[in-house]
């Protein structure tokens, strides 16, 4: 099964979106049309844990990878996300390094965390205890996204960027443009310029960026920026534009 830190270690961009729907169905169509990814949002999703492992299950029948994003900075909803089987997981509103040490250590086994032990849960192929290679491999496959999303955030960046075991930052752009007084406003100069000064610093440490864009032509600009993990609006803004369009199109006085 292809894993998030393989995408990003190919070195191209990629593309994903957030599925917030709890049924599996919408997260197959989406992998079969032929995304890279899906990102499990338990932050903003309509989805308890069953759903959320449901949409998991799902990404793995169609062969995209996962990223479990958790609803804040916890030790335990990081580990179960892992234990879920997710190849990754995102942890919102990042604000400074002892956040990213919190997040690296729940999702990092010894020696390079403190990830609770589960060696029957479905991210340990329900039986690993008798596998001495699986946290090693364990450790080295899953991926952690820190997301920074706001100006603490960016003002901490450099001491975050130390923290060892970082595969990606993600930038929360609508919660960016908010800190930086001018909500809604995700093309915005500023916020662009902030987004290139995110991609310029984690690059200078071998770290992706990822970006949510909600426009083709958003996501063209943030690809030329440099932001390699491209998140495309959600798979609920996906089927009521879609949907909107469909009518439009078909009720248009033209076609009437």
């Amino acid at each position: 099964m292809p894993t998030f830190k393989t995408k990003l270690q190919a070195g191209k961009p990629f593309l994903g979106t957030f599925l917030q729907i709890p049924a599996a169905d919408v997260a197959e169509i989406i992998g079969r049309a032929g995304f890279d990814c899906g990102i499990v949002d338990t932050e903003h999703g309509m989805m308890g844990t069953e759903g959320a492992l449901a949409l998991v299950r799902a990404c793995d029948i169609v062969g995209m990878s996962t990223i479990l994003r958790v609803p804040s900075v916890d030790h335990h909803r990081i580990t179960q996300a892992l234990d879920f089987g997710a190849s990754a997981v995102m942890v919102p509103n990042v604000k400074n390094q002892k956040d990213a040490e919190i997040a690296v250590a729940a999702a990092k086994y010894h020696p390079d965390g403190n990830r609770g032990v589960c060696p029957f849960a479905r991210g340990a192929a329900y039986d690993s205890a008798r596998d001495p290679e699986y946290y090693r491999r364990s450790n080295a496959d899953t991926a952690v996204v820190l997301q920074i999303e706001g100006t603490e955030g960016i003002a901490s960046l450099d001491r975050i960027l130390q923290v060892a075991n970082i595969d990606c930052i993600f930038v929360g752009p609508f919660d960016l443009a908010q800190s930086l007084g001018i909500p809604g406003e995700v093309t915005n100069p500023r916020v662009v310029d902030a987004l290139k000064d995110i991609v310029r610093r984690a690059g200078g440490r071998g770290i992706a960026v990822g970006n949510f864009s909600v426009t083709p032509e958003q996501a063209h600009r943030d690809m030329k920026i440099g932001v390699r993990f491209i998140a495309y609006a959600t798979d609920t803004m996906i089927i009521s534009r879609q949907i909107r369009e469909l009518r439009g199109a078909i009720m248009s006085p033209s076609m009437t």
